[in-house]
């Protein structure tokens, strides 16, 4: 059965800066902030619906941070205790994508720098990881953009399962939040056995990547339920050219789970269980592949 994947004329990218002051004025905070391609884009979109910031107090603040989480325990405290929240949201048509939201989050994260205070990414309710200095100038998805990672291995303990059994548990469930900035539905995959976890989450990785370009044009596309995963769309995830695997396309199965919410599957003339398509047909470096370095040059 085909996919129709609906993508809006604008999106919305939302951000928030939690400080214990404001800035005397944003422009002058951002400009040693947010220095070369990066901050004369910021200048040309700032005050417009393209990048609009505004302070708040943090007690009549229209964003609730209390949920807020971050993998440093320090700050999403800070974000809590935090006296202000400082706004930065594009609202973008798609033909901006992906370059509008890299530009606002770059805008919060000077902002932040210059404030001493904590971004936060409001789509993933979390605190925003700070990128390598210098700030890579381009787009790449694998930049903390999906919001999805690895659970805790073994369901925290709890998963007393043979790891040598192929389908001896499903413990695994990976779901992306953020790409709906991308105009483009999430994604998931469920019911995975504990080791086979970090080839689920490369998998979803690389349907995100071939995905993404489809956010850059509004309406409805109809796709095939069978998506056809690549090498180079695994490499362009991490802004690399590097080919990773030899082997051809690695086919998936799309199924629409919610309105904007897709869930990846087995192919469908695959005669086994999710978890024996995870170890038996992909290329086996997906099943080791943590991370991969950029190319220093612009992956266009």
């Amino acid at each position: 059965m085909p996919i129709t994947i609906t993508v809006p004329e604008e999106t919305t990218t939302r951000f928030v800066v939690a400080a214990d002051r404001t800035p005397d004025d944003v422009a002058t905070a951002l400009r040693q902030g947010l220095p070369g391609r990066l901050g004369a884009a910021m200048f040309q979109r700032l005050g417009t619906p393209a990048l609009m910031v505004a302070a708040h107090k943090a007690e009549v603040s229209p964003w609730d941070l209390r949920s807020v989480t971050s993998t440093d325990p320090d700050d999403a405290e800070r974000v809590r205790r935090s006296d202000w929240h400082v706004g930065v949201t594009s609202v973008l048509p798609v033909a901006d994508l992906p370059a509008g939201p890299h530009i606002t989050r770059a805008t919060a994260e000077a902002l932040a720098g210059s404030l001493g205070g904590v971004p936060v990414d409001l789509d993933m309710n979390r605190v925003v990881h700070p990128l390598p200095v210098p700030r890579p100038e381009t787009f790449v998805l694998a930049d903390d953009w999906t919001g999805a990672t690895l659970p805790p291995y073994r369901n925290a303990g709890r998963c007393t399962a043979d790891e040598d059994e192929i389908d001896g548990c499903s413990c695994v469930g990976i779901t992306t939040r953020g790409l709906r900035r991308f105009g483009l539905p999430e994604l998931e995959i469920t019911g995975v056995a504990c080791p086979h976890d970090l080839a689920a989450l490369n998998i979803v990785r690389t349907a995100a990547q071939r995905l993404l370009p489809l956010g850059r044009h509004r309406g409805e596309h109809v796709l095939h339920s069978e998506l056809m995963l690549t090498s180079a769309d695994f490499s362009a995830f991490w802004g690399s050219r590097e080919q990773v695997w030899d082997d051809g396309p690695v086919p998936v199965k799309l199924v629409q789970t919610g309105p904007r919410r897709l869930s990846i599957q087995a192919p469908e003339d695959f005669p086994g269980s999710l978890n024996e398509w995870l170890w038996d047909e992909l290329p086996p470096v997906l099943h080791h592949y943590l991370s991969c370095e950029p190319d220093d040059a612009d992956p266009d």
